[in-house]
């Protein structure tokens, strides 16, 4: 018995020395930097593992001559080892200083002798198998003292941690850029200085802020994507998505980057797709489950029965599908199951088989839609591909198939055939309208990223624009319009109807001037839902309590002046378009206002807290290709989720994640003084 708590008071004592070890590295870290004591310079917090116990000690270490002393108390041992002169190697001017400002250049004036033709005469003397080729001085590098290295170095690996998956880090290898550093003093740069121990501090910092956000949210939402492995021609991703991003939504708005899961060679099952979000669950939520107020995932069958099983086994949570995702699935149900889209990506097909479109850089579609592929759900990127390539040469190919070149090739036949009949045209503009419109909601649901409210209305919008797009050309409605219903069955949850009627964005003034919620545009099966989920989501004991409170909801509504107060919107000023102003308004008034609803609104607050499509975390190839290298090491594995974790921490916490188009009109949108400055 006494052992054991020998053992447990070792464990305590170990886990608070290692917080300790923590929180001096985050000190030492930011003083470096300008923002702290001087001495933490030369001073290095040291953790000591006992290899027979679970014991550790805590020193600190002189940098200057490996002095080991306590930790206790790091201002005292730094005026009695440094300033007192018991260190040998320490120079005491450096404590009234920051130690981080670089030394000025050394100019010396330009004499007589200083210039080339001053030593030409002498020059001439010599004899010319003995000549030496004349060099001036070439400037000296200016001299950095330890602490300025240090910063340089550290600075140097933020650029790296903040760039990662744009600048390659075989950079600190090249010859120019060692150039340049010699040019200012700095010494060469090791990949370890940015891989080592720098990034372990990183690392610790970035995942004690994660923390410490994480423990401030009552309850949290975890976006995953990348679940299914998509084709290289997909026109929604151009990349390979073989690695599953999680993030992690905050009732604030904010986002955080947990961590990747690479995939494999081939898509998961549903039960392994249910354990591994099981595992993100409790990596992220810890002992207390209940916070994670669901997951939202790629849409397809796999993820849902994973998400449908998940929700059985935790009835507090409201498991979605990705909405932008479904929309992508809609358009590939087009291509697959409607005559028009079908029988006109064929025709594109032949037509981009001919030399007429490889002369004109069109090789990419003769990759994806070869002889052996036939037109199937997974071609539907390359078929859309087809078509707009046809679409934009169509004044050209009326002058291409004429003449001889028609009765020499069949295919050119029909291809003549097929441009001189106004059908195809028409069927061709019918397929071009409906994927941009499309495609547009896809962009406008990845930009806004909707919270679970909107989700009736966003598919009530697209039906809409769907009928409009069959009146406009003339296109049958029945089977159109089937195939949407079929996807909003399979996308749609109760949770959709809970959340649009609770949601203060959608209340509506009647004519008594009161603000209501919208039932009357709820279904009976989808109003019936909305009970459901509330009483799913409530405990048993307050379930009675809940919708008695939810009548009272429905016919009393919310003040106009909080009403109009979390409709109020104002114009982007990145896209022009008119947004909500405070898109946590809705979850601030239920928290905040609506105290009198006891059990409803913490249901609420959680359900119009639920993002409906996952998060915008898009990152470049560099990123998934360090995962493709064949059995790479468990250490390599660590080094690259810590390299991934700093970067997309920082990025998020920035909202940094800049198209390469933005970056690449950077350069085309600066003025020219901007790029050749005057010199005066």
């Amino acid at each position: 018995m006494a052992a054991t708590c020998e053992a447990r008071e070792d464990d305590i004592l170990s886990r608070d020395l290692q917080k300790r070890y923590n929180g001096l590295l985050m000190i030492r870290t930011k003083a470096i930097k300008g923002k702290g004591a001087w001495y933490w310079s030369h001073l290095e917090p040291i953790l000591f593992q006992n290899q027979e116990t679970t014991s550790k000690a805590l020193k600190l270490r002189c940098g200057l001559c490996n002095a080991l002393f306590s930790a206790s108390n790091p201002s005292r041992t730094a005026s009695e080892h440094l300033k007192r002169g018991i260190c040998p190697n320490f120079n005491g001017a450096e404590a009234n200083s920051n130690g981080t400002t670089l030394p000025k250049f050394k100019f010396r004036k330009h004499t007589k002798k200083d210039l080339p033709g001053a030593g030409l005469t002498s020059l001439a003397l010599i004899p010319a198998p003995c000549s030496v080729a004349f060099q001036p001085n070439s400037p000296t590098a200016p001299q950095l003292n330890q602490t300025q290295i240090e910063t340089a170095f550290n600075l140097l690996a933020e650029w790296f941690y903040e760039t990662c998956g744009y600048v390659s880090l075989s950079t600190v290898n090249h010859p120019k850029f060692r150039a340049f550093l010699h040019h200012l003093g700095i010494p060469p740069v090791k990949p370890s200085a940015i891989l080592g121990r720098n990034l372990d501090i990183k690392y610790v910092e970035a995942r004690l802020q994660f923390e410490d956000k994480i423990q401030d949210a009552m309850f949290f939402q975890l976006s995953t994507s990348g679940w299914k492995i998509e084709t290289a021609c997909n026109n929604f991703a151009n990349e390979t998505d073989a690695l599953v991003k999680v993030v992690v939504n905050l009732p604030n708005g904010s986002s955080l980057f947990h961590r990747v899961l690479p995939l494999g060679a081939s898509n998961p099952s549903s039960d392994y797709i249910r354990e591994v979000l099981c595992t993100f669950v409790k990596e992220v939520s810890g002992s207390n489950v209940y916070r994670c107020a669901g997951i939202v995932a790629d849409a397809g069958n796999a993820n849902r029965r994973a998400l449908h099983e998940l929700e059985l086994h935790h009835t507090w949570m409201v498991n979605l599908t990705c909405q932008s995702k479904a929309l992508q699935l809609l358009l590939k149900d087009f291509f697959k199951h409607l005559p028009l889209f079908a029988l006109t990506a064929s025709l594109c097909h032949k037509f981009v088989q001919v030399n007429f479109f490889k002369s004109h850089n069109c090789n990419d579609i003769n990759i994806c839609l070869n002889s052996q592929q036939s037109l199937s759900l997974e071609q539907t990127a390359a078929a859309i591909s087809a078509i707009e390539n046809v679409a934009q040469f169509s004044g050209a190919l009326d002058q291409a198939f004429t003449g001889k070149t028609i009765s020499s090739d069949p295919l050119n036949k029909e291809i003549s055939d097929a441009i001189q009949a106004p059908k195809f045209w028409e069927d061709l503009d019918a397929v071009i309208s409906l994927t941009k419109l499309l495609k547009g909601l896809v962009q406008e649901i990845e930009e806004d990223r909707p919270c679970l409210g909107q989700c009736l209305p966003l598919w009530e919008e697209v039906k809409n624009r769907i009928r409009a797009w069959c009146n406009n050309f003339t296109v049958e409605e029945k089977p159109v319009m089937e195939l949407v219903n079929r996807r909003f069955s399979k996308n749609y949850h109760q949770a959709w109807a809970a959340s649009y009627i609770l949601d203060p964005l959608n209340v509506a003034e009647d004519s008594s001037g009161r603000y209501l919620p919208p039932f009357k545009f709820l279904t009976p099966e989808q109003d019936k839902d909305a009970v459901k989920v509330i009483t799913r989501l409530t405990h048993n004991e307050n379930a009675h309590i809940a919708l008695m409170e939810l009548m009272k909801w429905r016919t009393e509504g919310l003040d106009p002046v909080y009403a109009r107060a979390v409709q109020a919107k104002e114009r982007d000023q990145v896209s022009g378009k008119m947004k909500v102003a405070n898109p946590c308004g809705s979850r601030l008034v239920w928290e905040t206002y609506l105290t009198e609803f006891q059990v409803l609104r913490k249901v609420a607050a959680r359900l119009v807290f639920l993002q409906a499509s996952t998060s915008g975390l898009n990152w470049k190839q560099p990123f998934s290709s360090w995962f493709n290298f064949s059995r790479p090491s468990s250490n390599a594995i660590d080094k690259i989720q810590k390299i991934l974790f700093v970067s997309l921490h920082k990025r998020l916490e920035k909202d940094e994640f800049p198209d390469e188009r933005e970056k690449g009109s950077m350069l085309y949108n600066c003025k020219t003084e901007d790029i050749y400055p005057t010199v005066v």
